[in-house]
């Protein structure tokens, strides 16, 4: 399965006492990171959340945030009227030390901390806050995931594309390869003797010929062709589990890589080269691509 580590997703729950919003967005990342950020009402609440996030994806970073909106009866409901009268009584005498001709507006006094010490007790009542921060946060990651699975299968389709191409050119290369390899046996062959001979050098013909088969494997790369083809075999194999796999498959592009740079140290035809320019590029933009899959 392709799973993209990008995605967002959020929801929401309007109760009696306000609004609760859960947002989940992720990116890239090597490692499995998590960051929780909560209203100061729900800060008990950070394990709980990294708990259950923590089994919901293998690799990316995702930042959670949670918010809440109270509603204005839950607000006035909570008002710490000591804290307001104490602030206003701090504040007043500096008034005339600083020239100021306004009186200090209550607005201004209702945002400074500690006057709307909203708690979760006094707030919430009688509602479960557990059960209603699993539903929405359930909710958004069910949307988190859908949009992951979307962009998993883009991935998956422009993957599928550049594996169909290397393929290709490894057949094509496979071909040539295998027309080139007989002409290029007797080629060394023949001037490895016409070396021997102007060198006066007198040598048994099986044993030459078992030295020259020795010497051609060196060079041979019908093996790695075929490991290359296995590769992509398994490559689409791993794509269709039902699980995100996203490192195996990144594991095997460094195989492929590593694969087609023996190939290219091999061979020294011009069009193999130029053929194993291509496959090594389509390579790489699988690489690039599945860098993206949980």
């Amino acid at each position: 399965m392709y799973v993209s580590m990008t995605g967002f997703g959020a929801a929401s729950e309007e109760r009696q006492w306000g609004t609760a919003t859960v947002e989940l967005s992720s990116v890239n990342h090597r490692y499995q990171d998590i960051s929780v950020r909560l209203p100061r009402e729900l800060s008990s609440f950070e394990p709980w959340f990294h708990q259950r996030l923590r089994g919901m994806f293998r690799r990316g970073k995702i930042v959670a945030r949670v918010e809440i909106t109270w509603s204005a009866a839950s607000a006035a409901l909570v008002l710490n009227k000591e804290a307001m009268t104490a602030y206003y009584r701090e504040i007043s005498p500096m008034r005339g030390v600083m020239g100021a001709e306004r009186d200090i507006s209550l607005d201004a006094l209702v945002n400074l901390p500690g006057v709307l010490d909203i708690s979760s007790r006094a707030v919430f009542g009688d509602d479960n806050v557990e059960d209603i921060m699993s539903g929405v946060l359930y909710r958004a990651t069910e949307n988190w995931n859908d949009m992951r699975r979307k962009e998993g299968a883009h991935l998956k389709e422009a993957v599928g594309q550049h594996l169909n191409e290397v393929e290709r050119l490894m057949k094509e290369i496979g071909e040539t390869w295998t027309e080139a390899r007989d002409s290029a046996f007797e080629t060394v062959t023949e001037r490895l003797k016409n070396i021997l001979a102007s060198a006066g050098i007198s040598v048994d013909e099986a044993r030459f010929t078992q030295e020259a088969i020795i010497f051609a494997d060196k060079w041979d790369i019908s093996e790695e062709i075929a490991r290359m083809s296995s590769h992509a075999a398994k490559f689409r194999e791993i794509g269709e589990a039902e699980q995100a796999e996203g490192r195996k498959l990144d594991f095997l592009a460094q195989e492929m890589n590593r694969e087609a740079n023996t190939i290219n140290s091999k061979v020294t035809s011009a069009d193999l080269r130029w053929l194993m320019v291509n496959v090594k590029s389509a390579v790489e933009r699988i690489r690039e691509q599945i860098q993206n899959l949980e």
